[in-house]
């Protein structure tokens, strides 16, 4: 799988295992360098691929949080 396919995948599962809170991001907060190790790729890769998944409005990110918008898109990606 391609890094983009893998940190997609990650999401949804993150989202599946931990759940949301209640402003529907996802409750466990990674910092952009663990969530990197987790899909095996360079951090910067990682801050890329969720900058391009921002713009797409596929995720919003404030800080740390991560709300997933279109789980939909999401699960074809990966």
């Amino acid at each position: 799988k391609t890094v983009k396919q893998r940190l997609a995948e990650t999401l949804l599962y993150l989202e599946e295992s931990f759940g949301t809170n209640d402003d529907n991001s996802l409750k466990i907060q990674l910092s952009r360098e663990e969530l990197a190790g987790m899909i095996g790729t360079a951090t910067e890769s990682c801050i890329r691929l969720l900058s391009e998944l921002n713009k797409k409005e596929l995720i919003t990110i404030t800080g740390k949080k991560i709300t997933i918008l279109q789980k939909n898109k999401l699960k074809s990606i990966s």
